[in-house]
């Protein structure tokens, strides 16, 4: 690709593609961080932007993975999570090739045009906040989204138990402590909030010109997120993906 332009495009095309499919399967999604922000402030993109946000509840997604994969049409797909180092799922354009400067290794690769697909669940952001090292660490070792050395896969192996009876434990106060609290899955270094009360029931956003489906209250949603989320960053923090064009 040559332009930001044909790119935003080509991501525009992948999300219609999804949320025909999410209207098939009965699958609840709304765009979320700088998509839901470029919605509102930009009524699109970002006007710097790379790429697309969504999230879902980890619960309906587990529900509805068959019936979406089934759903998609070619040359569209569903990438679970560890197939990448970032252990979220993915939608990808198989036809659509980019490069990319890797974030963990800084290496040019190539890849599949994307959208993540940011999954939440009830869990205190403090206590993911403990249990992510461990577990983010060993499971991108052992799923082979990581490969830095046998040394440390095994080691990883050795230790994955131990991450995941602390996953349980932090998951067993989320269900009890954090109702109405989402924040993202385990093995994702992110720790914003997303309140309940701000979601659903989900209303509608115009991006590029269509309607998709936001938080009840975008607002409330962007301002937990950002604060002051109408205020453009200065230019030196208008980053992007690291898709090169």
């Amino acid at each position: 690709m040559k332009e930001l332009r044909e790119c935003q495009l080509e991501l525009l095309k992948l999300l219609q593609a999804f949320d025909r499919a999410c209207k098939k399967c009965g699958l609840q999604y709304w765009l979320d961080s700088g998509t839901l922000l470029g919605a509102l402030r930009h009524q699109g993109f970002i006007p710097w932007d790379d790429d697309l946000d969504l999230c879902i509840l980890k619960s309906e997604f587990k529900k509805h993975k068959q019936e979406l994969e089934e759903a998609l049409e070619e040359p569209y797909e569903l990438v679970d999570a560890g197939s990448t180092e970032r252990l979220y799922p993915r939608i990808i354009n198989k036809n659509c090739r980019i490069k990319r400067k890797d974030s963990l290794s800084g290496k040019i690769r190539e890849d599949c045009l994307w959208i993540d697909l940011f999954l939440v669940r009830e869990v205190s952001p403090k206590l993911k906040r403990i249990a992510d090292p461990l577990y983010g660490r060993c499971k991108r070792r052992l799923c082979g989204a990581v490969n830095d050395g046998a040394l440390r896969k095994t080691a990883a192996l050795l230790l994955y138990p131990a991450a995941l009876l602390l996953k349980a434990a932090v998951c067993l106060h989320g269900q009890i402590f954090c109702r109405g609290l989402y924040s993202h899955d385990f093995g994702v270094p992110f720790y914003s909030l997303r309140l309940k009360k701000d979601i659903f029931p989900l209303g509608s956003c115009i991006f590029e010109g269509s309607s998709f489906p936001a938080p009840k209250d975008s607002d409330a949603y962007l301002s937990l997120i950002y604060g002051n989320w109408r205020q453009l960053p200065p230019p030196e923090k208008r980053q992007n993906h690291d898709i090169l064009l």
